[in-house]
């Protein structure tokens, strides 16, 4: 055999249903192999979708940020760059992957489709990953940054969370927390938050939520402070709505209007409101004592016979994905740090 008809066989190996495939053989010019001897050359391969082209980490933050915000310009805020660069580089991703990943909804948010669904755990393991080697790198040993994204109902947030915002601050000055007050439950698995707080043990959330207890918040009876001890009896109880009856505090306001025939023209669908109304004279309501007994607008009712008042347990989800993201770590041990009694 000449020289010249020597090959020197360049192989792709990959695995595909426990065989082995080759992608190509190359023959080589005579003159790069004159002075060595032919040998094959075996690249061992994952099997990959070939229309799965080259992209690194920096496509997929795109898009997660984009599913996370489900806005151009709130994903564009997040990551540093404009909305014309987010939606550019997700436009580039969907070319590379050769599919749709978004749609955009009637409200003007951007759906992930099934395609990009599937995507979205892996994208989250490269993105734990890249965090965990920066921590252990030491790049943010000493400095927790990004944001976070917390729910939870409108009086844990207004009248718990922000007034202890200031220690958060303290500790992570870098650090940007987004408070959602929501009386619904937004879901972890779809991004919409990070980490919520509720009342009552979750009943669902699937195996990649979890759940801690933080601890218990106990209701009592409350008036305004300007009404006077005497009348306490006469006010009327301030209740929930019709789709709010199977939550303990409106329970017990139920029957305590039974009993009383004291009912308020005003029901309302979350405490905070309830709140607000007896601050303002309304009438009088079950309230967290851990809220309301720290605000000079209120005072304590002492009940007939010594009722007692319900208790709410406060429980933290979070999405079992994101340990490795420092900023969720940080606003965990916050709120776990909160006096919840």
């Amino acid at each position: 055999m000449s020289l010249a008809d020597v090959w020197i066989g360049i192989f792709c190996i990959f695995e595909q249903n426990d065989e082995l495939h080759c992608l190509a053989s190359v023959k080589l010019p005579a003159s790069i192999t004159a002075t060595s001897k032919p040998r094959i050359v075996l690249i061992k391969m994952t099997a990959y979708s070939a229309r799965m082209q080259s992209h690194d980490w920096n496509d997929l933050k795109y898009l997660l940020a984009l599913h996370r915000e489900g806005k151009l310009t709130q994903a564009g805020r997040i990551l540093g760059v404009s909305e014309t660069t987010v939606a550019r580089r997700v436009r580039q991703l969907e070319q590379t992957l050769e599919t749709t990943l978004f749609v955009r909804s009637a409200n003007g948010r951007y759906e992930p489709t099934d395609a990009a669904l599937n995507i979205l755990p892996h994208a989250e393991s490269i993105e734990a990953g890249n965090l965990a080697i920066r921590a252990v790198s030491g790049e943010n040993a000493q400095r927790v940054t990004g944001s976070v994204r917390i729910s939870s109902v409108p009086i844990i947030v207004n009248r718990f969370l922000v007034p202890n915002l200031a220690a958060l601050e303290r500790l992570h000055p870098n650090l940007t927390v987004e408070l959602v007050s929501s009386s619904g439950n937004l879901d972890l698995s779809k991004r919409e938050a990070d980490l919520a707080v509720r009342f009552a043990r979750p009943s669902g959330g699937g195996l990649r939520t979890k759940a801690q207890k933080l601890g218990e918040l106990s209701f009592s009876a409350y008036a305004a402070s300007f009404t006077s001890p005497d009348q306490y009896e006469k006010l009327r109880w301030i209740t929930y709505d019709e789709a709010h009856l199977d939550l303990p505090q409106a329970c017990w306001l139920e029957n305590a209007v039974k009993s009383s025939e004291q009912r308020a023209n005003l029901r309302v669908a979350d405490a905070e409101t309830g709140m607000q109304a007896v601050a303002e004279g309304i009438g009088k309501t079950l309230l967290p004592r851990a809220i309301a007994s720290g605000d000079p607008r209120f005072r304590a009712i002492e009940l007939e016979g010594g009722a007692s008042c319900p208790t709410r347990e406060v429980w933290m989800l979070s999405h079992v994905d994101q340990t490795s993201r420092l900023s969720i770590t940080a606003a965990k041990d916050w709120l776990i740090s909160l006096a919840w009694a």
